[in-house]
């Protein structure tokens, strides 16, 4: 039996249908992430699980017991909020052991519990600080650590490092992984970001329009995505998916019954870029993106089809040139003209 199972989740606003009956088995300490588009409904379930809205069809277990309408406090699950919550005029003992003070737990008890999140985190020389004195970084760590002491059966993450700069989400993203390794509680994070998804998640969760799309492990939807969307959606820069008809006569010969009249996806790592002379696809460079370690290369085909390439070396072209593209179609995912998958590459 899972340990957390969602059967048939629904939600409405008015006559708005944001969730759409979604099923879901997450089982004990697992990592799950919940990712998609703005607007797909991923905050919204996430809210959902933790009791922050009424679920308005479906049922929620927790260890086989349904706790679909039980109020918040009583589900025995933590959330971490993206603008921290925090407050401003208490200290960070103070935030850390708040939830535990209001269910009048024993004073040494709570002294160990946030001694030891503390710890964990690298907060015990701040616990006399307010929030207003610790970086954002601090501050979201605080908010972790006010989940930790109270030991819940589900973590719930809603976009923690959204409010983050770049460097800073970074350190933060490893600090929330070693912290699921340490203390192998079940987690649910929420994302727009797919790197955060793909780096951090044991199965990628892929929302669009209130509906599941895909479930599995990050590298599964990398190099199986069920249709279109999630093989665009998932991997940066993302798919090139480009129609057929934009495609030479020798590379559509190629393609499965099943995707005439669709697409041909090829990752940026499967398209390379040779210097101009014959060959079956020729471009021309729009731009060039040196990142240090790879380089991008934005390319355009006399058909009209926009491809990125994506290489580990170094490159003297330049924004006008002319270049042969080498596609190998046995990397290819192929997709008819709804967008599903035909045939995955080999």
């Amino acid at each position: 039996m899972a340990y957390l199972q969602l059967k048939g989740i629904e939600k409405f606003f008015g006559e708005h249908r944001a969730i759409k009956g979604i099923d879901l088995d997450i089982q004990p300490g697992e990592f799950v992430v919940f990712v998609g588009p703005s607007g797909c409904g991923k905050s919204t379930l996430l809210r959902l699980i933790a009791g922050l809205e009424h679920i308005d069809g479906g049922t929620l277990s927790l260890e086989g017991r349904d706790i679909t309408h039980l109020p918040s406090s009583k589900r025995d699950l933590a959330m971490v909020f993206q603008s921290y919550a925090l407050y401003p005029h208490m200290s960070v003992f103070e935030n850390m052991c708040f939830a535990l003070k209001l269910a009048k737990v024993d004073p040494k008890i709570i002294e160990d519990k946030v001694q030891n999140a503390a710890r964990i985190l690298n907060l015990t020389p701040y616990l006399q600080r307010t929030p207003k004195e610790l970086s954002g970084g601090q501050r979201q760590r605080v908010a972790i650590g006010r989940a930790i002491v109270r030991a819940p059966k589900v973590f719930l993450f809603d976009e923690p490092l959204s409010n983050l700069d770049a460097a800073l989400r970074g350190q933060t993203r490893v600090e929330i992984a070693k912290l699921h390794r340490d203390l192998g509680a079940t987690t649910i994070y929420v994302t727009h970001d797919q790197v955060e998804a793909m780096t951090l998640a044991d199965r990628v969760v892929v929302l669009r329009d209130g509906l599941i799309e895909q479930v599995g492990t990050p590298l599964e939807l990398y190099d199986q995505p069920a249709n279109q969307f999630v093989a665009q959606f998932i991997g940066t820069p993302q798919m090139n998916v480009s129609p057929l008809q934009q495609m030479p006569a020798l590379i559509q010969q190629q393609a499965p019954a099943g995707a005439v009249g669709g697409s041909i996806g090829l990752r940026p790592e499967n398209v390379a870029v040779r210097a101009a002379e014959q060959g079956a696809v020729r471009g021309q460079v729009e731009l060039v993106e040196a990142l240090g370690a790879e380089t991008l290369i934005y390319l355009s085909t006399g058909d009209g089809a926009q491809l990125v390439a994506r290489q580990s070396e170094r490159t003297a072209l330049s924004a006008g040139d002319q270049v042969t593209l080498d596609i190998d179609t046995r990397q290819a995912h192929w997709f008819d003209n709804s967008g599903r998958v035909v045939s995955h590459a080999a």
